[in-house]
């Protein structure tokens, strides 16, 4: 056990070793959860398109508990296809005014196009609004232990009330990967 303990330390030791230019850092241990390596992973930083996984995170939660199903289909509204959408220039997966996009398609399109449009239509459909989105994602992150994140909007676009840390987002994922193994797979989807 002494032995056993001490490799640990030696491990944890040559873990603090390892350098980054990234101004900030989180090496997190999936299944304890431990922090083997972190640079500045407290200070808030904007946390861009990874506001996008506590996006995921309600919406997974939602098919969980089955209070949405794969195949709803969702209306893609004035201000998802304007301030998500092709118009506003930003990350989107082209969905037309007014069109009807189930919601598997929508989840796909937030992962691998980052696609803000999918991102807003999602939120609009499981709480009405963003706004009321933002709430029910801020609820799920206090549930789950963020203490350095504010949410605002389901894309990630910025806001000065929205930041997040590096050691946040690296729970977010932890979360994702072990509460919904299901759906985990569709992170290595390229198209």
């Amino acid at each position: 056990l002494v032995l056993l303990a001490l490799l640990a330390l030696v491990g944890a030791a040559r873990a603090q070793e390892f350098d980054t230019k990234a101004p900030y850092a989180v090496l997190m241990d999936y299944e304890s959860g431990t922090i083997l390596f972190n640079k500045d992973a407290d200070e808030r930083l904007e946390p861009a398109s990874m506001a996008k996984l506590m996006t995921l995170a309600v919406v997974f939660d939602q098919l969980q508990q089955r209070k949405l199903q794969p195949t709803d289909e969702f209306f893609i509204s004035e201000h998802a296809w304007r301030d998500g959408g092709a118009a506003s220039g930003g990350s989107t997966m082209f969905a037309e005014l007014n069109s009807k996009i189930q919601v598997m398609d929508l989840v796909r399109s937030v992962i691998i196009q980052s696609g803000n449009d999918a991102a807003i239509a999602l939120a609009e459909g499981i709480a009405g609004t963003e706004v009321s989105f933002a709430q029910m994602m801020n609820r799920l992150a206090s549930e789950i232990g963020l203490t350095g994140s504010s949410f605002v909007n389901a894309t990630g676009l910025p806001d000065p009330d929205q930041y997040s840390t590096a050691r946040d987002l690296a729970t977010i994922a932890r979360f994702i990967i072990a509460q919904f193994p299901e759906y985990y797979p569709i992170f290595s989807e390229k198209e």
